[in-house]
């Protein structure tokens, strides 16, 4: 039976709870409200666990890493929380790889991520098990994956060349046109694999969540019918998902052991909605380093269940925190106005 290096349990009345963040955008000179803002969210809601969804930071050298990480994290470390995460695209642009930047998190006690399978594109594709309350077998899954950064990404691993990558992004596509990647094909096999032998292991399939930085196209078509999958929450940029569709959602679909799918990477979104039977959400940015709206600006909670549920919500620090929350309390950034103010003012409809 698989368990992390600190197994997660449920609490004996069925219950787990996950608080995921994403977004930090940091350096050498982070924003401190960032550290505020997290400690505010952890007194809040008492996470058992807290996942960190991409684009943590802009490293330049491990040790730089790890006293940033050391800084920002401080809350979580306090509580003794178990946390994991996984990359966006932005993380590897400051010089250190994906893989450079693992041997770093790693070094951490309390983080419960993995480099996963060298025979699996990108770094940051793992399971992280939660067992019953009386710890006799695994009740739930949490799949990370590595969405990747741009369609270089794909132009590099197809061998394609410059005019048929051209062609991955057409004038007419099927989201927004975004040069965004996602998970590519051996790591949607290898979801689906480790899903299939986890469940023959356990004589039972076991329900799970998946989450990673980028989201996938099926978020655009949640966005664009609210009514048919109960869209709830704010959307006022572009899904910047990848125009190539790796099939995620249908392995998903086919397995039909993962309830929720959530992401970060949008800064100006924290919906949720759901297209059939599968959540799709965001969990808002939490950052100060970066585009971001102050009423936006927070966390999700991901609350799973022992006998197979999943329920979640997104967090608004303004909500504990009111004014304190704002980046500049002398000019509020947010509201649907100031987005439409800000898709005015900048041509393509980019808030960027």
């Amino acid at each position: 039976m698989k368990t992390t290096k600190i197994p997660l349990r449920f609490h004996p009345d069925g219950t787990f709870r996950i608080l995921m963040i994403s977004d930090f955008h940091g350096g050498k000179n982070f924003s401190p409200l960032l550290v505020r803002g997290i400690d505010a969210l952890l007194e809040h809601t008492h996470p058992d666990l807290v996942l960190l969804g991409g684009d943590q930071c802009g490293a330049t050298s491990p040790d730089d890493l790890y006293t940033y990480l050391s800084a920002v994290l401080e809350p979580i470390h306090r509580r003794g929380l178990p946390w994991a995460h996984v990359y966006g695209n932005h993380d590897r642009e400051s010089g250190m790889s994906n893989r450079e930047q693992q041997k770093v998190y790693e070094r951490f006690p309390l983080c419960l991520s993995e480099g996963g399978p060298d025979d699996v594109y990108g770094c940051g594709n793992y399971v992280l098990p939660i067992l019953s309350a009386d710890g006799s077998r695994v009740a739930y899954n949490i799949f990370a994956l590595d969405s990747n950064r741009e369609i270089s990404d794909y132009i590099e691993h197809f061998g394609l060349s410059a005019e048929e990558g051209r062609q991955i992004v057409l004038p007419d596509c099927f989201g927004y046109g975004s040069c965004q990647a996602s998970p590519m094909f051996s790591q949607v096999k290898w979801y689906f694999d480790t899903s299939s032998d986890m469940e023959r292991e356990n004589g039972q399939k076991i329900p799970a969540i998946l989450y990673m930085h980028v989201p996938i196209p099926e978020y655009i078509l949640c966005a664009r019918n609210p009514e048919e999958t109960a869209f709830n929450g704010a959307k006022r940029e572009e899904i910047c998902c990848g125009e190539l569709n790796s099939g995620l959602f249908s392995a998903c679909l086919e397995r039909g052991d993962v309830s929720g799918i959530f992401c970060g990477h949008e800064h100006y979104c924290n919906f949720d909605a759901e297209y059939c039977g599968i959540t799709l959400a965001y969990d808002g940015a939490v950052g100060y380093d970066m585009s971001a709206h102050d009423d936006l600006r927070g966390g999700r909670i991901i609350d799973l269940y022992e006998d197979g549920r999943m329920k979640t919500h997104h967090v608004r620090l303004m909500e504990l925190l009111g004014i304190k929350a704002m980046r500049n309390p002398a000019f509020f950034e947010g509201g649907d106005k100031y987005a439409v103010r800000c898709q005015m003012k900048h041509k393509g409809g980019s808030i960027f």
